[in-house]
């Protein structure tokens, strides 16, 4: 048995976790001879709970871990653990860095590339779905991977506008890869696969599923990245967990600002005046790594193929030069008529040209 079928037999034993696997390594120098212990040896480790070492008896055998690999096989996953070369560098440096991966996909995406998480609201808005996919979308054409959480909301459309890009979208997963949730999203893991992307979790096929999995998976999207960057979130919420973790891990935090009423913002904006850096494009975050972004005429809408009325460009205008208007202000800044501006603003929506951030104030979508 090597250290890697060490870790992999630990794993899969009922009630031991990363930290459980360091005490163990504290009192025995070399995990792999556990296996090969008296049961009255492994009684004996210290700072180890009953029930586990009673687990770790029962299943201290070869054909236990070779029935842990078949069921990987069988499912097409993968593992790598913490002393492999291929295991991500930047991971290796965290507290609590998990011992053992399961993946599916390719590894090697991870390796000599810059790695920005997108995270943030499972109920993001119009305007945070946009501003995440050309986020996302842009970092990607720029050779960025893009990591997220495979929730909906927006880590989806942080996948999506990475595969609109050049670059790879990884999704960390609290449950295990061949289990990915929630299962609408099931669909979105498969074109990750497709598109060359990966799908990465430390739980094993079978593994239960509960809440505490989410929090903890966190601490893989930040550590795995260079730099973690946040579209929505509100004062409590799983995307400020992350950024706990980010800071903790010494990585760049950015925040994307958003409309002063939404809840939606206020997480953003707190971190904002704690230190985050403010973003408003790619740019903000290419700077910090010296970067030059590739010149690539805009991703988004070609606004010179759509045809607009005069009424419509002398709203577009209004709300440029604001940076974003309450429909009411529309009116009185065009001297336009309520109804009128409701009809241009709705076409304005299906092309793609206007967002509505909330409650009737609009943005351009640019």
């Amino acid at each position: 048995m090597n250290k890697n079928d060490a870790y992999l037999w630990l794993k899969n034993i009922g009630g031991i976790s990363t930290k459980t696997i360091e005490k163990i390594e504290d009192e025995i120098e070399n995990i792999e001879e556990l296996m090969y212990l008296s049961d009255k040896e492994i009684y004996n480790l210290k700072n180890i709970n009953l029930n586990i070492k009673e687990n770790i008896v029962k299943y201290k055998s070869h054909s236990y871990l070779d029935s842990i690999k078949e069921k990987l096989y069988k499912k097409s996953i993968k593992y790598i653990c913490i002393n492999d070369n291929e295991y991500p560098n930047n991971l290796k440096e965290i507290y609590n860095a998990p011992k053992l991966l399961y993946y599916k996909g390719d590894i090697s995406i991870l390796k000599d590339t810059l790695n920005i998480a997108i995270v943030g609201s499972r109920k993001c808005s119009t305007y945070g779905k946009n501003c995440t996919k050309i986020l996302s979308s842009e970092l990607s054409t720029n050779g960025i991977n893009i990591i997220s959480g495979l929730a909906i909301g927006v880590d989806s459309y942080s996948h999506i506008g990475c595969m609109e890009g050049r670059a790879k979208t990884i999704g960390i997963l609290g449950s295990s890869v061949d289990n990915p949730l929630p299962k609408q999203n099931i669909s979105l893991s498969e074109k990750i696969l497709e598109n060359g992307g990966l799908l990465i979790s430390e739980y094993n096929v079978n593994s239960s599923v509960i809440p505490s999995n989410f929090c903890n998976r966190n601490r893989i999207i930040s550590g795995i990245s260079d730099g973690v960057v946040v579209v929505e979130a509100a004062v409590k919420s799983g995307a400020l967990i992350t950024v706990e973790f980010a800071l903790d891990q010494g990585k760049n935090v950015f925040a994307v600002p958003g409309n002063i009423t939404s809840q939606m913002s206020k997480g953003c904006h707190k971190i904002i005046k704690e230190g985050a850096k403010l973003i408003e494009s790619i740019e903000d975050i290419l700077i910090e790594y010296n970067i030059n972004s590739i010149n690539n005429d805009k991703i988004g809408k070609n606004y010179d193929n759509i045809s607009l009325s005069a009424e419509s460009i002398v709203i577009m205008d209004a709300i440029k030069t604001e940076g974003s208007l309450h429909i009411d202000g529309i009116c009185d800044y065009t001297g336009i008529e309520i109804k009128k501006v409701n009809s241009i603003l709705s076409n304005l929506e299906l092309n793609d040209l206007v967002v509505e951030m909330n409650n009737k104030v609009y943005s351009l979508n640019v």
